[in-house]
């Protein structure tokens, strides 16, 4: 007859391990809130905070002990999105890596650390499906190239027809800066100076030189802070924030287009082996 201490150890044996929770990208449910498209550019875009589907059986965020709290949705960025990847495929013949939140706002915000982008552990795999392709799209980049440039597209109504930059007033593009100077960043050859030079409105505008500081409340959220060139990921990062008005349905097609010839530019001046 077995022993109570054998008897335990079989029963121990019989019962299946747990196994770790799969990650967001592997959870088909998940997955299908955030789109996704694999590149082959040293070039990364992003629009965490445009999408407007709810999440199933996620409560909308209360925001208790979160600061500068907001579920506003950035309006028309996730289109801005695919329609500025479109137009660099287009132009340079290659798909830039794409990563678009179409969960909407109230019920995560993925341009925020987990333990403040969600309320619900239900929201978890959402979340991760949104961060886990951006990581790999980050590593793959610097693996191929060993640089490159993260577009980060937000969305703000201060300034109805201008684009803010957003580098954490030059942090997230530190090695950007190390290798062209700051005229890679703010120059007529950058992304936003040759925007500019397209007749658009830009803050700080490439005129005010290096000292500018960057606008107060836009100069970059958690994606340009978490993976930016300051940090082991080692791709420069830039926060765009588009204002309303070339974000409208009518403007749309020629901010994405304008964008994309920026971009181009940028591509041919800084990036191209």
């Amino acid at each position: 007859m077995l022993s109570a201490r054998r008897r335990f150890a079989l029963l121990l044996c019989a019962v299946p391990l747990a196994l770790p929770a799969a990650r967001g990208e592997d959870d088909p449910n998940a997955a299908a809130l955030v789109e996704v498209q694999t590149g082959t550019l040293p070039i990364i875009i992003t629009a965490p905070q445009g999408g407007s589907e709810k999440v199933p059986g996620v409560p909308e965020r209360m925001g208790v002990g979160v600061k500068n709290f907001a579920t506003l949705r950035d309006n028309g960025t996730d289109k801005l999105a695919k329609a500025f990847a479109a137009d660099l495929e287009k132009q340079l013949g290659k798909k830039p890596w794409v990563v678009i939140a179409r969960f909407d706002r109230k019920y995560i915000d993925a341009n925020r650390a987990a333990d403040q982008a969600y309320e619900d552990k239900a929201a978890k795999p959402y979340y991760d499906a949104y961060h886990d392709p951006l990581v790999k799209a980050l590593k793959a980049v610097k693996e191929k190239f060993g640089y490159g440039i993260l577009l980060d597209i937000h969305g703000q109504s201060k300034y109805p027809d201008a684009v803010l930059r957003g580098t954490q007033n030059g942090k997230s593009v530190v090695l950007l800066r190390q290798r062209h100077g700051y005229a890679a960043v703010a120059g007529k050859n950058s992304i936003l100076g040759r925007f500019e030079a397209a007749g658009n409105k830009v803050f700080p505008t490439a005129a005010a030189g290096e000292k500018a500081k960057e606008e107060t409340g836009y100069s970059g959220g958690y994606t340009v802070s978490q993976y930016g060139s300051h940090t082991t990921y080692g791709i420069d990062a830039m926060q765009l924030v588009v204002g309303t008005k070339l974000r409208s349905a009518e403007s749309l097609p020629k901010t994405a287009k304008d964008l994309a010839d920026a971009t181009v530019a940028f591509h041919d001046a800084y990036l191209k082996k």
